[in-house]
């Protein structure tokens, strides 16, 4: 190639690039207030990626990006790897600087903020010994996330964030009753918000609504799923009616502080919400669709014969290999821990269906069967679908709990035993006893007006700690715990839980207390 070959190319190049420049452009124009912009500029504007429409534009932000001179992405790494070894070091204040450098940098990277307040509260603050140094750090960590909000406007993520910090740092560290007063007290905080509600629940709870509003807006909710995103709310008013109690705080004052929190509840349990299988429920409808799948169950019987599930299940179990017929027809008391699985699985395959039973009918009730065992699946598939969404939040304990928290039984068993603990801080051990023992019965009154407590993991373990106690108490005036026990069901359950004892061995254990109570002759177990 010659010279002036190499030349004629180097024109073609620039004419090229200069042609394309036209519509770079045309597509690139800005917006302003007399007109739309480029193709680019109305992008922007209509999927909201502008700054001005994520939030704040803030002119030190965007000075420093343009001088990183594209290289935006190194500097950020270099920045994150400083602010690590800073942490190693200790070094707080040149971490809070690289922190400051590293939100300019990426002010609308909503990672940045959350991973940022997240360390400086919950990291950062458990390395001084003060409570008081670590409230502040953990305040600063707020800060940090409110501050975040202002450059990236609605994202629910973020606004949940700052609410979740709040009410659970707050509320639940193993500093929480100091945390929670100098909450109260933070007026550089609250500015002129009233004392009475600034309960670190409540605040928490008003980020979370915002969240809650941007998502109904349109913006789209990511990194939670949104079962335990419209949750969050919800514990917070459950988790303020139980730090009143905690506190010392009954009556009228705890009563309304849970019935707004069972009225969040059944708000809560009837939204529509994605389930596991991508469809929309309710929390609430489980109960329902187990009704519908009865009656529909009631109707594709009527064209079937007595014992039909079984035959097909007697077919079924025919056609196993040898091996698994044999582990499907042993006693599951012989079958080891993986025999057991193993069985459960093959249970579960081999289940009969109601298409199946319905497959059977033939001639004129053929299609009335089909529907029915439609409606059956359906409602059962739904059904297995909401009660795995129960479980993911607790739904049956804490819908129990809001309905019985308000009730004059539970609020007065709950204040006795707070006031057993208070006379036992002030050495008023006679006291104390006392009212350890009446917090007793009014608890067993609780247990036997609603049974399914005994059930609830918590509720036993809640017991059995009081119980520990009034057992130190009764030592301390050397005295036996009172056979029989009126709360022996909740230690035997508590047993139970902790694989102490078998059901089995407590029901030998308690009739064999029952045989010595009626022998006075008897020694007792």
């Amino acid at each position: 190639m010659n010279q002036r070959e190499r030349f004629i190319r180097k024109i073609v190049y620039a004419s090229i690039i200069a042609a394309l420049l036209i519509p770079l452009s045309w597509l690139s124009q800005p917006e302003t207030t007399e007109s739309k912009g480029g193709k680019l500029a109305q992008l922007r504007s209509d999927y909201r990626l502008s700054q001005a429409q994520l939030g704040e534009i803030d002119p030190a932000s965007e000075t420093i990006k343009l001088a990183t001179l594209g290289m935006r992405g190194v500097a950020v790494n270099l920045l994150w790897g400083k602010a690590n070894e800073y942490h190693k070091n200790e070094d707080w204040v040149n971490m809070a600087a690289t922190l400051e450098q590293l939100r300019r940098l990426q002010p609308n990277y909503v990672s940045v903020w959350i991973f940022q307040g997240w360390n400086l509260s919950y990291n950062i603050s458990v390395q001084f010994d003060d409570y008081h140094d670590r409230y502040y750090w953990v305040i600063r960590g707020i800060n940090y996330l409110q501050e975040g909000t202002q450059y990236n406007a609605n994202d629910p993520q973020l606004l949940s964030k700052v609410g979740y910090t709040i009410a659970n740092k707050i509320g639940r560290a193993d500093e929480k009753f100091y945390f929670r007063q100098l909450f109260r007290d933070d007026d550089d905080f609250h500015g002129d918000r009233p004392k009475a509600q600034r309960d670190n629940w409540l605040v928490g709870r008003e980020w979370m609504l915002k969240a809650e509003d941007a998502v109904a807006e349109g913006v789209p909710l990511r990194g939670e799923t949104p079962m335990l995103f419209y949750s969050h709310p919800v514990m917070c008013l459950i988790n303020y009616a139980e730090a009143l109690e905690e506190e010392g705080v009954f009556g009228e004052v705890a009563k309304e502080a849970w019935r707004k929190a069972a009225h969040s509840w059944t708000e809560f349990s009837n939204r529509d919400l994605p389930s596991q299988m991508n469809i929309f429920a309710r929390l609430s409808e489980m109960e329902a669709y187990q009704e519908r799948s009865r009656k529909a169950q009631e109707t594709l019987a009527k064209f079937t014969s007595e014992g039909i599930r079984d035959e097909i299940m007697k077919e079924k179990i025919a056609t196993l290999p040898e091996e698994q017929r044999a582990l499907f027809e042993a006693d599951p008391a012989s079958l080891n821990e993986d025999k057991l699985q193993q069985r459960a699985y093959l249970e579960y395959s081999m289940a009969v269906q109601h298409y199946e039973v319905a497959d059977r009918v033939q001639g004129e009730n053929r299609a009335a069967a089909l529907k029915a065992a439609e409606e059956a699946t359906i409602a059962d598939e739904m059904a297995r679908n909401i009660e795995v969404d129960r479980d993911i939040v607790n739904y049956d304990y804490w819908k129990l709990r809001c309905e019985i928290e308000p009730t004059e039984e539970l609020l007065t068993a709950r204040k006795q035993l707070y006031d057993a603990n208070d006379a036992l801080r002030r050495a008023e051990i006679v006291k104390s006893l006392e009212l350890y023992e009446a917090g007793m019965q009014s608890w067993r009154k609780v247990l036997d007006a609603h049974p399914q407590l005994i059930e609830q993991v918590d509720t036993v373990d809640e017991l059995a700690m009081a119980v520990d106690v009034y057992k130190r108490v009764l030592d301390q005036n050397d005295k036996p715990l009172p056979k029989p026990f009126v709360l022996q069901d909740v230690l035997d359950k508590l047993a139970i839980n902790r694989g102490e004892m078998s059901p089995e061995e407590v029901q030998a254990a308690k009739a064999a207390a029952e045989a010595a109570a009626s022998d006075p002759t008897r020694p007792s177990p």
